[in-house]
């Protein structure tokens, strides 16, 4: 394993390196339910401690928070706090070290790890302890993917898809520094294709490359390189510099600008760049309640004319597990060109978000939002007809309900209504999921799904249901399910059956595999895929 990983580490940075010339959290993932606890992949020797809280979130909202409650060196069990959404397994546990529960470690950015120390001799003073901690030192992830997808509904089509996605991070380099590094490598091989469609072809992605120096509570934040962070989000990621001033408390400005990489591939241009301005603010109590503000002004410019300019913001409000909302929006500025296409109009609202849930009962959670977005012309897209952008708002509802049932049965109820101004009619959506981790007191977990649309031209459906069992480290699920949907008129029935077999097991708290098998039939998809998965986690505490 040892070699495997130095390997993969390798390829990654000597492809990163050739192609070039997160933040405040440590995430954890949940391996597996039961009937009263959430199991992590993570334990004490991670920096874990009972009492902790993390939010598990889908999204930018916050579905669940769990509090640690046993630790062992790489696993730990977890209660939920107060009523939650239902928690699958795989889901991603947000911990963020200033917690309630974690004060006395609150002056770190992410969850602290038991420093390792080793005896460093000294002339004429003796052996001191230095901890790992304080020396430059690398975390971070990285697997290996094989996807291979074989298609005999008309020819025989065969890909394998190959894929390295790795997140590194190498801290403590001195004053506060960082580098930061995540993408991925990725290979195409494909037989049975027309000519038109490449037989082999790389696709890498390099989305982040910087050194970074934003500890909490320092007067200034800076990021180099290949930018991506939470502010700047807006602008996607970009080759330059990002420069932020401390306000008070959490509360930062900044100014950013750079080129951005080329469309679809990522590799440097200077076509493209962006520029703008930057406002966070953030706020927690102990008793859980808390508040973000996040405001961006920036400008896209193609090879010196505007692209588009505008404003975007994001306010998250939450009291624990109580209630939670968030809303955002982007206005326009409308100059030279575009104030042209917006007939007139200096300032435009282009989109428009709200949303939020409550705690109901002991048991019920509810959550209610809707959206407004608009299609927006930039310098790509100047040359199209003005009814493409005219007729384009997508306005829509979406409601749902979340509840335990039993003593470990989770049942969640949502749907949508949506309306788009090209289109005569709704459409509108709904799905049904339940999960009952322990099934009539056996060590069986139940999955039923159940998915529906109705528009203006298709409407159909999508049933789903799966068993899993976790026994002797190994977690093994079998899913099945399929779709049917039909034309308004009614004259044209499709309908697919897919039926799949996984197997997925943490080898060390530093290696985890799983393997794959879904077989298709059906009108449109008739086939068979495997699918392998390979991880491996890299830092003081995984190896």
């Amino acid at each position: 394993m040892k070699h495997l990983r130095n390997i993969m580490i390798l390829t990654a940075l000597l492809t990163v390196g050739a192609g070039m010339a997160q933040a405040d959290q440590a995430i954890v993932k949940v391996r597996y339910l039961s009937a009263e606890h959430v199991y992590l992949d993570s334990g004490a020797l991670d920096g874990l401690r009972v009492g902790m809280t993390g939010e598990v979130r889908r999204g930018d909202l916050t579905v669940a928070v769990l509090e640690v409650v046993f630790t062992a060196d790489h696993s730990a069990a977890c209660k939920t706090v107060g009523e939650s959404a239902a928690v699958a397994e795989g889901e991603e546990v947000y911990f963020t070290v200033d917690d309630e529960a974690n004060e006395a470690q609150a002056d770190t950015v992410a969850v602290s790890r038991p420093s390792r120390q080793r005896p460093v001799s000294v002339a004429g003073v003796g052996t001191d302890l230095v901890p790992i901690a304080e020396r430059a030192h690398l975390t971070g992830n990285i697997g290996l993917v094989w996807d291979h997808t074989e298609s005999t509904a008309e020819a025989e089509l065969k890909t394998d898809y190959w894929t390295l996605p790795f997140r590194f991070q190498v801290e403590n380099l001195g004053k506060g520094w960082e580098l930061r590094s995540r993408g991925s490598l990725r290979r195409f091989d494909r037989s049975g294709y027309s000519g038109s469609t490449p037989g082999g072809e790389w696709r890498n992605r390099v989305r982040e490359m910087s050194l970074v120096k934003d500890g909490e509570g320092a007067p200034w934040h800076l990021a180099v390189g290949r930018v991506r962070s939470r502010q700047t989000s807006a602008a996607g990621p970009f080759d330059g510099l990002l420069v932020e001033r401390r306000l008070g408390g959490e509360t930062y400005w900044g100014l950013f600008a750079g080129f951005t990489p080329e469309w679809g591939t990522y590799a440097f241009g200077t076509d493209d760049h962006v520029k703008g301005m930057t406002f966070h603010s953030r706020s927690r109590t102990e008793s859980g309640k808390f508040a973000d503000a996040t405001v961006t002004a920036l400008g896209r410019y193609r090879s010196g004319e505007i692209s588009r300019e505008y404003m975007t913001w994001t306010l998250s409000l939450r009291d624990g597990a109580k209630w939670n909302l968030m809303q955002g929006g982007e206005v326009d500025l409308n100059r030279d060109w575009r104030k042209d296409a917006a007939d007139g109009k200096s300032l435009t609202l282009t989109g428009f978000a709200l949303s939020g849930g409550m705690k109901a009962s002991g048991r019920t959670r509810l959550d209610l939002g809707f959206d407004n977005r608009e299609l927006i012309r930039t310098w790509e897209s100047r040359s199209l007809p003005d009814s493409l952008f005219r007729n384009s708002g997508r306005r829509g509802w979406r409601a749902g309900l979340s509840m335990r049932t039993g003593t470990s049965g989770r049942l969640r109820l949502s749907g949508s209504v949506r309306q788009d101004d090209s289109q005569d009619g709704n459409t509108t959506s709904w799905m049904g999921r339940f999960t009952q981790p322990r099934l009539a007191g056996t060590p069986l977990g139940l999955l039923l799904v159940m998915r529906g649309f109705d528009g203006p031209y298709l409407k159909g459906w999508a049933p789903q249901g799966g068993l899993s069992l976790y026994k002797n480290g190994s977690r093994f699920s079998l899913d099945g399910g399929g779709y049917s949907y039909e034309d308004a008129a009614g004259t044209n029935n499709r309908k697919n059956t897919w039926v799949s077999l996984r197997w997925s097991r943490d080898f060390s708290r530093s290696w985890s595999g799983s393997v794959e098998y879904r077989k298709d039939w059906g009108d449109d998809i008739v086939g068979k895929r495997w699918y392998l998965e390979i991880h491996h986690r890299i830092g003081p505490a995984g190896g």
